[in-house]
């Protein structure tokens, strides 16, 4: 299972979503806006943090004033993100079903997930980056000859590009798996029954935790409610009829 965000710098190429995925090249297309956003907002909050900070650093000018300012910049960013790739994938995958049905409802329940959902994440988000500041600065202060630079270097990855890497890729799996759940939950309104089946990116890149669920339906996972099974997942579900006994 991948950290929250690694302590080595230096992002890889993003991966791309399986070909049988129906709704790949728009995750793609998302995964590629967020990256970029979360990367801007990322950069812009570490020069915040490091001004606050200061020379010699002072873990209490970080206030919970300064986190909840932080924060409402943070989650503006996201959350429309987030709210246009739930919304997107609710509408893709209802436009394929042969049935009359008000498709409003469903883009309205999933902006409400992500209006909700998106504060969550900010607030995790932040809460991870103090967590790190709190073991980072105190061993700084305490290291004979560190300057303000090499704390910098020592944070700077906590802020990067993988970081964003790894949120976006987690977050468009996320955020598209509700919407496969929103048309899910509309077909049983309608008194049609559907379950989620699993599906794996089918390469080498699959992991150990995700592997073995490649074509299982959601009565037969364990320990997991659907993708995102772990930061950097690329599984998806489609909603198929309920396999017969």
């Amino acid at each position: 299972m991948c950290p929250p965000f690694a302590l080595t710098d230096g992002a890889k190429e993003a991966p791309t979503h399986d070909p049988a995925d129906p709704l790949g090249p728009a995750k793609d297309a998302a995964e590629a806006r967020l990256i970029r956003l979360l990367k801007s907002r990322l950069d812009g909050q570490f020069d915040t943090v490091m001004e606050a900070l200061g020379d010699p650093p002072d873990l209490n000018n970080l206030t919970p004033e300064f986190w909840e300012t932080e924060g409402g910049k943070l989650l503006a960013a996201i959350r429309p993100e987030i709210e246009a790739m739930a919304v997107e994938a609710a509408a893709a995958l209802s436009a394929t079903v042969p049935l009359v049905w008000d498709e409003l409802v469903i883009a309205r329940e999933a902006a409400e997930w992500a209006r909700q959902y998106a504060y969550g994440l900010v607030t995790g988000l932040n809460a991870h980056t103090m967590d790190l500041l709190r073991r980072v600065v105190p061993a700084f202060i305490e290291t004979p000859g560190m300057t303000i630079g090499d704390l910098r270097r020592e944070l700077a990855p906590a802020f990067g590009e993988r970081r964003a890497q790894t949120i976006a890729v987690t977050e468009t799996t996320r955020a598209f798996e509700e919407g496969t759940r929103e048309v899910q939950r509309e077909l049983a309104r309608m008194g049609i029954r559907r379950v989620r089946e699993w599906h794996t990116a089918m390469d080498e890149r699959v992991c150990e935790l995700c592997g073995p669920l490649n074509g299982l339906t959601e009565d037969e996972w364990v320990d997991t409610d659907g993708p995102p099974r772990h930061p950097n997942c690329r599984c998806f579900t489609v909603n198929v009829r309920p396999k017969t006994p």
